[in-house]
C-alpha cells in the first residue's frame, strides 16, 4: 500500500513536471536529464502524449502558414461569424 502511494505521488511529481517542459522538450531547449525525464513520463502518461501530439500538431500547422497576410481574410471571417 505504501509503496502504490509513493509511486503515484512520483508519477504526479513527474506529470507536472513534464507537463511544464513540453514545449522546451519539443522544442530540444531541455538538458539531458530533464529530456529524459519528460520522455519517460510521456511514454508512460496518455494525457501527456495527447497534450504533446496536440501541441506537435499546431507547431506544424503555424508553421505551413503563409508568411504574408491576405488582405480582407479577416473582414471576411469577421463577417462570417457575424452571420452565424
Amino acid at each position: 500500500m505504501i509503496r502504490r502511494f509513493l509511486e503515484r505521488r512520483r508519477f504526479l511529481r513527474d506529470h507536472r513536471f513534464a507537463h511544464a517542459r513540453l514545449s522546451d522538450y519539443i522544442e530540444q531547449e531541455l538538458p539531458p536529464s530533464e529530456h529524459r525525464r519528460v520522455e519517460e513520463h510521456v511514454g508512460i502518461c496518455p494525457q501527456c502524449r495527447r497534450v504533446l501530439a496536440t501541441l506537435k500538431r499546431t507547431l506544424r500547422d503555424l508553421r505551413s502558414l503563409p508568411a504574408e497576410s491576405r488582405p480582407g481574410v479577416a473582414d471576411a471571417v469577421i463577417d462570417r461569424l457575424r452571420k452565424s
